[in-house]
């Protein structure tokens, strides 16, 4: 069997001699490798955080080194991808034939991947190779919370509210409109010296009836205001026959934010409520929407000028 580790009983201390540098959010990554097919889709998936570049802090880069090696996944086609949390900092991902680990407290994902998987290049990309650089990143104040975010002028609004609320719906319909979307379901919070909101621009994804969903592709991958914005104000989504718009207090916002949080945003709850706290300091919105969304633009319009 061939050493992958060479000599490396731990498997950490890989062969990597193809690298790229790129700031996903906000943060230096090494992504480095074996294989130029893994690098091109470094690209393809965390290719548009250059427009951030200039908003890069000056710590020493985090490392994704992933070595690609020769051989198949066993089992079902496309393989399965489990990610197991053994504690509170790592995340391990596994398939029949590959696996990574996102360690923190290591500053580093490693990871070991067959040619079979990474031909599977959506499932790769989305299950494996961002999967794994998030959770890495997740931990240097980049805290993951489930809500849109909209912005105009550099400064956001944050949608929070349960799956179905509305906000992909919002997200999209602010996007037709010509404002920045930063995220239509999830976004990640800086918190040190002042809130900061860094999105991933993409797609929203649509409900049609009762569970069905189209995707939609979002603009502004090139656009930096669909990266970052600051001073996020925070707006609960709520169902009612009109459309309404009203100021809430501190409080409220914060009980939002801390009740009921969604599975997979439940992994840091000291943090969540540190990051609850800054949030909703200044307190924030309460939307209700109808089942016509279109009614909810004039006030969605209205808290953006206002943020």
């Amino acid at each position: 069997m061939e050493d992958l580790g060479h000599g490396d009983a731990l498997l950490r201390n890989i062969r990597c001699d193809q690298r790229v540098l790129l700031p996903v959010l906000g943060l230096p990554t090494s992504f480095e490798s074996n294989s130029t097919a893994l690098l091109e889709l470094v690209e393809e998936a965390f290719g548009g955080w250059r427009a951030v570049e200039g908003l890069t802090t000056t710590r020493d880069p985090l490392r994704v080194r992933v070595l690609v090696f020769e051989g198949s996944e066993h089992g079902p086609q496309p393989p399965a991808i489990r990610h197991l949390a053994p504690d509170a900092m790592r995340i391990i991902l596994q398939s029949p034939g590959s696996i990574a680990v996102s360690d923190p407290s290591r500053r580093e994902v490693v990871g070991y991947v067959t040619t079979a998987l990474l031909a599977e290049r959506e499932l790769f990309r989305t299950a494996f190779l961002e999967a794994a650089t998030l959770a890495l990143l997740s931990h240097f104040d980049r805290h993951p919370i489930h809500a849109a975010a909209i912005a105009r002028n550099g400064r956001a609004v944050l949608l929070a509210g349960a799956s179905g609320a509305g906000k992909s719906t919002l997200a999209h319909l602010a996007d037709t409109a010509g404002d920045d979307v930063l995220g239509e379901d999830h976004v990640w919070i800086q918190i040190e010296s002042s809130p900061r909101v860094w999105g991933w621009p993409g797609y929203a994804r649509l409900l049609n009836g009762e569970s069905e969903k189209s995707i939609s592709r979002l603009r502004g991958r090139d656009r930096v205001s669909c990266y970052v914005a600051e001073t996020p104000t925070v707006c609960m989504l709520d169902r009612g026959p009109r459309a309404a718009l009203g100021r809430v207090d501190a409080p409220t916002i914060l009980s939002a934010l801390t009740r009921d949080v969604a599975p997979g945003f439940d992994r840091f709850p000291e943090r969540n409520v540190a990051v609850a706290n800054a949030l909703s300091a200044g307190g924030g919105w309460r939307l209700t929407l109808t089942t016509n969304p279109n009614d909810a633009l004039p006030l969605l319009d209205e808290m953006l000028n206002a943020s």
